[in-house]
């Protein structure tokens, strides 16, 4: 069955709510809970610089972060990414850079990704706690009083096109279409309940401009054609120093989510840096500023922020031959939030070029 439900606020809003103190445990038994809603995106590598990556965006999470990213890459390029568990919280891509698209006028790249978007199993009451948020910003349609089990797998397939303007080579542009599907499952006191899914398609859009070899300018935006979901703008620059690369994002979500469209506010400030420390080794590290955080359901959430009211992310690369190895830890904002405490999650990507 095919039930009309609304997307969910995703990643930036989960990682300031963690940071608000609230007044009840979750009352529900988590089994699993993970996916890119709930973290810092995709990819090691730009989750340790904490998602400051939309200039950036020179490797396969570019089908992520900003599309027109890909016609960085010098080759085809696959990635991967997991956690302990390589059917946690992954994310799947290939990069198609042939040399003939390559030395094009159009300097074409094409790409497609896999993401798990988000995954939890949890049984228990659900109208209590940090919990019942999850129902607040879900596309699950059950009453907010609802007791009793779910199993809830939402992913995406990504098809990217990318290339320079002929008239323009220092400007990339890149479009992904994005066909999302969201299925929910019910057992223990919710058993019986009919099977459902989730399905629409949506569209995200990229720019990138360089005109000097020492600093790179993007904006993506996500969902602007989804009036029922929230919208994301990021605009971003990166500095290249040396053997230091700086990255700073200012990200604005705005509009509607959840089935009474409630809206959103957030603007968020993401900064990055990358170390080349030579011989196949890079290290990361990067903030994450909530400047303002407001929510229909919530209210104003910036004021509530304890000290230091800001998050963070490290990590560290490794590269021999074609393949590269990222690793990055960073507080686990799903987790944090529903279980009331500070959790923590790594993630590796592992990255070949062809």
């Amino acid at each position: 069955m095919i039930v009309k439900k609304y997307y969910a606020i995703t990643a930036a809003v989960l990682c300031v709510l963690i940071l608000v103190s609230a007044p009840a445990a979750a009352q529900v038994n988590i089994h699993e809970l993970n996916g890119s809603d709930l973290g810092m995106g995709v990819g090691a590598r730009s989750i340790a610089m904490s998602g400051a990556f939309t200039a950036l965006a020179d490797d396969a999470s570019a089908l992520y972060w900003n599309p027109a990213g890909i016609t960085q890459l010098e080759r085809t390029e696959a990635m991967m990414m997991m956690d302990v568990n390589p059917t946690r919280y992954s994310y799947k891509a290939l990069v198609l850079r042939p040399k003939k698209w390559k030395e094009s006028d159009a300097n074409w790249a094409f790409g497609i990704g896999r993401t798990n978007r988000l995954k939890y199993i949890a049984d228990g009451d659900w109208s209590q706690g940090n919990a019942s948020h999850l129902i607040d910003l879900s596309m699950i349609n059950v009453e907010r009083t609802y007791v009793g089990g779910l199993n809830s797998r939402t992913k995406d397939w990504r098809f990217t096109l990318a290339g320079n303007l002929p008239t323009h080579p220092n400007l990339k542009i890149g479009a992904t279409y994005i066909d999302f599907k969201c299925v929910t499952t019910f057992y223990g006191a919710g058993a019986g309940r009919i099977c459902q899914t989730v399905a629409y398609d949506t569209m995200d859009f990229g720019l990138l401009y360089q005109d000097r070899e020492d600093m790179r300018l993007g904006l993506s935006f996500r969902n602007p054609l989804e009036d029922s979901k929230p919208r994301y703008i990021n605009l971003g620059a990166a500095w290249f120093r040396g053997r230091d690369t700086f990255t700073l994002d200012f990200e604005r979500i705005f509009g509607n989510y959840s089935g009474s469209l409630r809206q959103v506010r957030f603007f968020m400030i993401r900064s990055g840096v990358e170390r080349d420390l030579q011989n196949g080794w890079k290290v990361r590290g990067g903030l994450v500023i909530p400047l303002q955080a407001w929510t229909s359901t919530l209210g104003n959430i910036r004021d509530n922020l304890p000290s230091p009211g800001f998050g963070g992310s490290v990590g560290a690369g490794y590269t021999w031959n074609d393949t590269t190895l990222d690793f990055a830890v960073y507080g686990d904002p799903g987790k944090s939030y529903v279980q009331n405490k500070k959790k923590f999650a790594s993630v590796f990507t592992l990255r070949q070029k062809f």
